[in-house]
């Protein structure tokens, strides 16, 4: 089992992600992970420094840390093991935040 990873994208996910990321994770085609906890401030997510900005040329999220403070980290395999994530961010579009 992958965890979190399993369960959040069974409840957040959208019928097309159900459908191409959690069958493939149940068969262990894919190994998924949680990314919150950030190396500056552990799991208090009103710290949280990752932003995903939408850019809207592409319809394509860009992910940054914005310093060491903001690296995901993961106790354990799983950041070295995992091939797909669910990560969570600050949400930016149009710069609003």
């Amino acid at each position: 089992s992958h965890g979190m990873f399993e369960v959040l994208i069974s409840i957040l996910g959208s019928d097309e992600q159900i459908k191409e990321y959690y069958t493939k994770t149940v068969s262990e085609e894919i190994v998924g992970c949680y990314a919150q906890t950030e190396i500056g401030h552990g799991s208090d997510i009103q710290g949280m420094q990752t932003t995903a900005e939408l850019d809207k040329k592409s319809q394509e999220f860009v992910f940054n840390s914005g310093s060491i403070e903001g690296y995901k980290f993961w106790p354990g395999d799983l950041g070295l093991l995992a091939t797909h994530a669910v990560v969570f961010a600050r949400l930016i579009i149009d710069g609003d935040d």
